[in-house]
């Protein structure tokens, strides 16, 4: 039986290999969005890893402020279309409000009625937040645990099918690995088990998205081997196993400038969902708005990289 599930499997993806995504699209770069000290002092050096969803008629990003002590903050804004967020209001996540909290990501999980927040802090490693109002900033509860003990590293993302959560997220030992762990949905956002490795040889700010085009799962993972790009790769599982498309699916080499050319680097970003909830569903991976941080420079100290937030998209 092993036998068969393996051959089917492998007839699979070949199959898929043919039939999804185009592997080096064009992207066309759009103007910056937000930009980098627009909330000072929480985003002196830079605007970093948004989060994006549209509900209520809004625009809602999340994203990370870096400062100019070296501490890492959430901000957030909104605004009725995409251009709209160049003037919105930005607003320091003080009910949040630790030293270090960063890299979110939002979405509402049906079964609790509950917008989530999943992010890194100082205090647990993996921690969430939630609310019943996505339009309130203030409204979010204090950090907590997502119930894993340790240095867990960062850039934690969750996907939901209809039995399980998976949570994606880069391990802090520089190996390059990629881990998943899985809960189930009545146990969520705990009861985690333990993780197992889904990818090597990459770097990091996985997002994994379902597309309704063609009932397929999608992995896009940054990695760092000429400039900052995105990796793309698939499934027909939430939790893989993984098949790599691209390796090079968004990248400066096929970035085509409609504004100004702010960015070289395709860096941690979030394609923009066909809805909001915890499945991730996109409509299809061939025609995305990526919100992604881009900058011309990545010299100098980490933390004093300058990032702004700007789209990309694969269509015209």
């Amino acid at each position: 039986m092993n036998e068969i599930k393996e051959i089917r499997e492998r007839v699979f993806m070949k199959k898929l290999m043919s039939a999804t995504a185009i592997t080096n699209p064009t992207w066309y770069v759009d103007e910056r969005v937000i930009f980098h000290g627009q909330a000072k002092p929480y985003d002196y050096y830079g605007a970093k890893d948004p989060t994006i969803v549209y509900y209520g008629g809004k625009y809602h990003v999340f994203y990370t402020g870096a400062n100019q002590g070296g501490g890492w903050q959430m901000l957030y804004t909104s605004a009725s279309t995409i251009s709209g967020l160049k003037n919105s209001a930005r607003t320091y996540m003080s009910s949040i409000g630790e030293s270090y909290f960063c890299a979110p990501q939002v979405f509402y999980f049906e079964p609790k009625k509950l917008w989530y927040l999943i992010y890194q802090d100082g205090t647990h490693g993996a921690a969430y937040s939630t609310t019943t109002n996505i339009a309130d900033p203030k409204s979010w509860s204090g950090p907590k645990s997502l119930g894993m003990s340790g240095n867990m590293g960062w850039d934690y993302y969750v996907i939901c099918d209809d039995s399980f959560a998976y949570m994606y997220n880069t391990p802090s030992d520089g190996s390059g690995r990629l881990f998943v762990r899985k809960t189930s949905l009545s146990n969520f956002p705990t009861g985690w088990g333990s993780p197992s490795v889904a990818l090597s040889d990459t770097f990091e700010g996985a997002n994994v998205y379902k597309s309704l085009a063609d009932g397929q799962y999608y992995l896009t993972i940054e990695d760092q081997k000429d400039g900052r790009y995105y990796e793309l790769w698939t499934s027909r599982n939430a939790g893989g196993p993984w098949n790599k498309l691209s390796e090079k699916w968004a990248w400066r080499g096929n970035l085509s400038y409609k504004a100004d050319k702010w960015t070289t680097n395709v860096s941690h970003g979030e394609i923009i969902r066909a809805g909001y909830n915890q499945k991730l569903e996109i409509n299809n991976i061939d025609r995305v708005e990526f919100l992604i941080q881009g900058t011309n420079s990545l010299s100098g100290p980490y933390q004093q990289i300058i990032w702004d937030l700007g789209v990309i998209r694969n269509y015209k």
